[in-house]
C-alpha cells in the first residue's frame, strides 16, 4: 500500500511532504553544522550535505508512517 497523507480533503504523496520536511531539517542542520564550524574538517561540503539529506529523508521514512499511523483513512 502507498503511504500517503491527507490534507484537507486531498490526498498528497508521501515522498513529497517527507522530502520537503527533509530539506529543512537538512538546512537547519546545515546552519547549525556551519556555525559550530565544524565544516572545516569535511573535505567536500556538498557531498556531505547531499549525503545528509539522504540520511535525514531515509530517518523521515522510517519513522513517520509510525507516528503517523492512526491518522490515515
Amino acid at each position: 500500500m502507498t503511504p500517503d497523507y491527507l490534507l484537507g480533503v486531498i490526498y498528497v504523496a508521501a515522498a513529497p511532504v517527507e522530502a520537503c520536511i527533509a530539506l529543512v531539517l537538512t538546512y537547519l542542520l546545515h546552519r547549525l553544522l556551519s556555525a559550530l564550524r565544524l565544516y572545516r574538517w569535511i573535505w567536500h561540503g556538498v557531498l556531505f550535505d547531499t549525503a545528509l539529506f539522504v540520511v535525514v529523508w531515509a530517518a523521515l521514512v522510517l519513522v513517520l508512517p509510525t507516528q503517523f499511523a492512526g491518522y490515515h483513512p
